[in-house]
């Protein structure tokens, strides 16, 4: 009878390796798109996922809570992040990158080109030199793209020096990018200031989309009318804290989704807002954890 207990675990052994096997073949052929806004407390954190490619836009306010929100949509053999972009050099969207960096391999990292004088800039900089990871400057133009329906182009910064504006504040050098997938599309503007929405409004770029991150966590400082009334968004996703001391979101903003009929979503309310698209064809399907 002895002999059966190493048969047994010979045979579960095997067992667990054909479902590693089977789980990471499948999750290499399943081509469904997934748009996750995680709620990471008063911060942003995006991750766009599409068979084995993954994009984040930005890490949020801790390294330990972005690593265990990635944990529940990442599965634990894939330690691969294909491009990871900071927005803008603020602790509330880059402190959670500096584990990411450390915990995941990064193929490239795209940032605005705006600096900052903190500590954690300073390592995030660290790390991705440590790492040898390509890093890039987000220029208007640029695309990614994950699929031969899904792409992600860069709508701002435009590398063009404007005249009278706060050089030094980072959120005027915030990435702007919209994700298009058939029918589908995202808009994602970082903390984009209300003073540079002109720029994108009075130009052929196709900022309509269906989902807008709204700028900032909703403060007053961004979102103006008519930038939503050019947006036209269905849905307006506010990635913020409970609580938070800024009084994000602010009521102006919130006023002015309302009045354009935009379905508010909050992370501090909702938790996590995840869109998942089946095909480029149909409409992503939307579910909140909480």
């Amino acid at each position: 009878m002895s002999y059966r207990k190493p048969i047994y675990f010979s045979l579960g052994i095997l067992l667990i390796f054909y479902l590693i096997f089977f789980g990471v073949t499948s999750h290499a052929q399943n081509q469904k798109l997934q748009i996750a806004f995680l709620d990471v407390g008063q911060g942003d954190a995006i991750l766009i996922s599409q068979g084995e490619k993954q994009i984040l836009i930005d890490g949020g306010p801790s390294g330990t809570k972005l690593l265990e929100k990635l944990g529940e949509y990442v599965p634990f053999w894939d330690r691969k992040i294909d491009v990871v972009i900071a927005t803008h050099p603020d602790a509330d969207h880059i402190t959670g990158l500096v584990d990411v960096l450390k915990n995941y391999s990064v193929d490239q990292v795209i940032e605005s080109g705006a600096k900052s004088e903190s500590q954690v800039f300073g390592a995030m900089e660290k790390v991705i030199e440590e790492k040898r990871v390509e890093k890039q400057l987000a220029r208007r133009g640029m695309k990614i793209k994950l699929s031969d329906d899904t792409s992600l182009e860069i709508f701002s910064p435009t590398g063009v020096i404007v005249e009278g504006l706060k050089k030094d504040d980072t959120n005027f050098a915030s990435i702007v990018a919209k994700l298009t997938s058939g029918e589908n599309s995202f808009l994602f503007t970082g903390d984009f200031p209300l003073e540079l929405e002109s720029q994108l409004i009075n130009t052929d770029l196709a900022l309509k989309a269906r989902v807008l991150k709204v700028s900032h966590h909703g403060s007053k400082s961004a979102t103006s009318a008519l930038f939503l009334d050019k947006v036209n968004p269905e849905q307006s996703v506010i990635s913020v804290g409970k609580g938070n001391r800024y009084g994000h979101p602010t009521p102006e903003v919130l006023d002015r989704l309302l009045s354009g009929k935009s379905e508010i979503l909050r992370t501090d309310i909702s938790g996590d807002v995840v869109y998942d698209c089946a095909s480029a064809k149909d409409k992503c399907e939307l579910t909140v954890t909480k």
